[in-house]
Protein backbone atom coordinates (compact mmCIF):
# COMPACT_ATOMS: atom_id res chain seq x y z
CA UNK A 1 0.00 0.00 0.00
CA UNK A 2 1.52 3.26 -1.10
CA UNK A 3 0.48 6.52 0.54
CA UNK A 4 -1.16 9.21 -1.57
CA UNK A 5 -1.37 12.96 -0.94
CA UNK A 6 -4.42 14.21 0.93
CA UNK A 7 -7.26 15.31 -1.30
CA UNK A 8 -8.74 18.74 -0.59
CA UNK A 9 -11.76 17.14 1.11
CA UNK A 10 -9.57 14.91 3.32
CA UNK A 11 -7.42 17.92 4.28
CA UNK A 12 -10.55 19.82 5.32
CA UNK A 13 -11.92 16.87 7.33
CA UNK A 14 -8.52 16.30 8.96
CA UNK A 15 -8.24 19.98 9.92
CA UNK A 16 -11.76 20.02 11.39
CA UNK A 17 -11.11 16.85 13.42
CA UNK A 18 -7.74 18.19 14.64
CA UNK A 19 -9.35 21.43 15.82
CA UNK A 20 -12.09 19.53 17.62
CA UNK A 21 -9.68 17.03 19.24
CA UNK A 22 -6.82 19.47 19.82
CA UNK A 23 -4.52 16.82 18.39
CA UNK A 24 -2.49 16.59 15.17
CA UNK A 25 -2.77 13.57 12.87
CA UNK A 26 -0.25 12.51 10.21
CA UNK A 27 -2.28 9.93 8.31
CA UNK A 28 -5.77 9.02 7.21
CA UNK A 29 -6.91 5.48 6.55
CA UNK A 30 -10.13 4.92 4.62
CA UNK A 31 -12.17 1.74 4.97
CA UNK A 32 -15.11 0.94 2.74
CA UNK A 33 -17.70 -1.31 4.32
CA UNK A 34 -20.05 -2.47 1.58
CA UNK A 35 -22.70 -3.87 3.91
CA UNK A 36 -23.32 -4.85 7.52
CA UNK A 37 -21.21 -8.00 7.22
CA UNK A 38 -17.95 -6.24 6.24
CA UNK A 39 -15.48 -5.58 9.04
CA UNK A 40 -11.84 -5.66 10.08
CA UNK A 41 -10.62 -8.40 12.38
CA UNK A 42 -10.05 -7.68 16.07
CA UNK A 43 -6.98 -5.49 16.46
CA UNK A 44 -5.40 -2.62 18.37
CA UNK A 45 -3.62 0.25 16.70
CA UNK A 46 -0.43 -0.43 18.61
CA UNK A 47 2.04 -1.24 15.84
CA UNK A 48 5.66 -0.30 16.49
CA UNK A 49 5.52 2.19 13.57
CA UNK A 50 2.93 4.27 15.45
CA UNK A 51 3.74 6.61 18.28
CA UNK A 52 3.36 5.17 21.76
CA UNK A 53 -0.25 5.58 22.93
CA UNK A 54 -1.70 6.88 19.66
CA UNK A 55 -4.96 8.79 19.54
CA UNK A 56 -7.22 7.31 16.86
CA UNK A 57 -10.31 9.03 15.54
CA UNK A 58 -13.05 7.47 13.47
CA UNK A 59 -15.37 9.38 11.18
CA UNK A 60 -18.27 7.24 10.05
CA UNK A 61 -20.26 8.04 6.93
CA UNK A 62 -23.20 6.24 5.39
CA UNK A 63 -25.29 3.58 7.07
CA UNK A 64 -25.34 3.16 10.83
CA UNK A 65 -22.89 0.55 12.08
CA UNK A 66 -21.81 -1.01 15.35
CA UNK A 67 -18.31 -0.41 16.68
CA UNK A 68 -17.14 -3.18 19.02
CA UNK A 69 -14.57 -2.92 21.81
CA UNK A 70 -13.32 -5.73 24.03
CA UNK A 71 -10.67 -5.95 26.71
CA UNK A 72 -7.48 -7.75 25.61
CA UNK A 73 -7.07 -9.71 28.84
CA UNK A 74 -10.67 -9.97 29.99
CA UNK A 75 -12.64 -10.63 26.78
CA UNK A 76 -15.92 -10.79 28.69
CA UNK A 77 -15.53 -7.01 29.16
CA UNK A 78 -16.91 -5.71 25.88
CA UNK A 79 -19.14 -2.96 24.61
CA UNK A 80 -20.81 -1.82 21.41
CA UNK A 81 -21.13 1.76 20.24
CA UNK A 82 -23.59 2.76 17.52
CA UNK A 83 -21.92 4.97 14.92
CA UNK A 84 -24.48 6.91 12.96
CA UNK A 85 -23.76 8.81 9.75
CA UNK A 86 -21.41 11.68 10.60
CA UNK A 87 -20.28 10.21 13.95
CA UNK A 88 -16.86 11.07 15.33
CA UNK A 89 -15.35 8.59 17.79
CA UNK A 90 -12.12 9.46 19.60
CA UNK A 91 -10.11 6.53 20.97
CA UNK A 92 -7.69 7.90 23.53
CA UNK A 93 -4.13 6.84 24.20
CA UNK A 94 -4.18 3.94 26.65
CA UNK A 95 -7.22 2.32 25.03
CA UNK A 96 -4.84 0.65 22.55
CA UNK A 97 -2.99 -1.07 25.43
CA UNK A 98 -6.06 -2.66 26.95
CA UNK A 99 -8.71 -2.95 24.23
CA UNK A 100 -9.21 -4.39 20.77
CA UNK A 101 -11.71 -3.08 18.30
Amino acid sequence: MLPKPFSLLLKELKTDVEKYCNYSFSTVLLNLYRHGKDSNGWHSDDEKELVNNPVITLLSFGAERMFHLKHKYKPELKTKITLQHGSLLIIHETTQHFRKH
